[in-house]
């Protein structure tokens, strides 16, 4: 399974519950670029209700563009791999808002316990 279609069961997971949609709205008009070495480049975006949306392609102003292997977005994504710990070994790359990435994935982790 790709990350793309990982963050695709987690952002369906995150819209149907009410309370991390509510977590979500601190995201309101932001935008997450992923860009896997190896696989097609998608991106999360966040509406002022707290939906979430991922799309295929590239977002014209991203917040945050996150570069990895697909499989360690994917594992990122899942909680099996820390991101900090990618982040410092070199494995995740972060650029733009650094922190709103971190504000993120504690989020997704809430959604994929």
């Amino acid at each position: 399974m790709t990350s793309y279609e990982v963050l695709e069961m987690v952002v369906n997971k995150l819209n149907m519950n009410s309370s991390l949609k509510e977590e979500l709205k601190q995201f309101a008009g932001k935008t997450f670029q992923f860009k896997p070495n190896n696989g097609p480049e998608y991106y999360a975006s966040f509406g002022a209700d707290g939906t979430a949306q991922i799309s295929q392609g590239n977002s014209q102003k991203p917040d945050t563009v996150i570069s990895a292997d697909d499989q360690v977005l994917s594992d990122v994504i899942t909680g099996k791999t820390d991101a900090v710990r990618a982040f410092f070994m070199g494995k995740l790359k972060v650029s733009g808002d650094v922190f709103l990435s971190q504000k993120l994935v504690s989020v997704v982790k809430k959604a994929t316990q």
